[in-house]
C-alpha cells in the first residue's frame, strides 16, 4: 500500500500553482487590452500572485539551507515573463496613448523582481558559507556526471569542464578513486577513468 502522506507535500504544488497562475494573471490582462483597449489589473490578484510567489521562493531556499535542495524548476522564467509583459505593453502605450497600462503593473514587476534577487542573494550567501567543502563536491559531481554520460573519459578532458589545472584534476581523480566513486585504467597519458562498479 502506498503511503500518500509521503508522496505528497502541500509546498510541491507551489510551482505548478504559480505557474497557473502566472499565466492566467497575465492572459486575463492580454485579454482586457484587446477587448477593451485598456490593462485592467483583476482585483485582489496581485496580492495573493505576491503570496504565491514568496511562498515558493522561501519554501526553495529553506531547502538549500536544510541540505533538501530540489532541481532547479526555473522560477526565474516567472521574471523574464513579466519583464517581456511589462516592456510589450508600455510600447504599445507608447504609441497609442488610448491604451493604458494597469496602476499596479509596475509594482508586479518590481515584486517580482524583488524575490528573484532576495533569492540570488540567498544562493550566494549559502554557497559562500560552504566554502571549498562545496566547491569540491561540485566538481566530484561534475566528474560523475560527464562520467554517466560518456562512459569513458581522459584527465584532459575533466581539465575542461573543470576549468583546472591537469595536476589539480589528477588530485581530484584520486581522490574520488580511493573514495571508490571511479576506476582508473592503464597509465601515463593513457589513462582513462570510468564509474566504479559501485556508482
Amino acid at each position: 500500500m502506498i503511503d500518500v502522506k509521503k508522496k505528497f507535500s502541500e509546498m510541491s504544488v507551489l510551482f505548478p500553482l504559480l505557474a497557473v497562475y502566472t499565466i492566467t494573471y497575465l492572459g486575463l490582462m492580454i485579454y482586457d487590452f484587446v477587448a477593451k483597449e485598456a490593462f485592467e489589473m483583476p482585483a485582489g490578484m496581485m496580492g495573493v500572485y505576491t503570496a504565491l510567489l514568496l511562498a515558493y521562493a522561501t519554501d526553495k531556499e529553506i531547502r538549500r539551507w536544510l541540505g533538501k535542495e530540489k532541481p532547479s524548476r526555473y522560477g526565474s522564467y516567472f521574471v523574464y515573463l513579466w519583464f517581456v509583459f511589462f516592456l510589450v505593453a508600455f510600447v504599445i502605450q507608447s504609441f497609442k496613448a488610448e491604451y493604458t497600462l494597469p496602476k499596479d503593473l509596475i509594482a508586479v514587476v518590481l515584486e517580482v523582481l524583488a524575490v528573484f534577487f532576495g533569492s540570488k542573494a540567498s544562493k550566494k550567501v549559502y554557497e559562500m558559507k560552504q566554502g571549498q567543502g562545496a566547491e569540491a563536491l561540485s566538481r566530484e559531481e561534475k566528474v560523475l556526471s560527464y562520467l554517466k554520460e560518456h562512459k569513458e573519459a581522459k584527465n584532459n578532458d575533466f581539465q575542461q569542464i573543470l576549468g583546472a589545472s591537469e595536476s589539480t584534476v589528477r588530485r581530484i581523480l584520486n581522490t574520488m578513486e580511493s573514495k571508490g566513486l571511479v576506476e582508473q585504467h592503464g597509465d601515463k597519458k593513457a589513462t582513462t577513468y570510468t564509474l566504479s562498479e559501485k556508482e
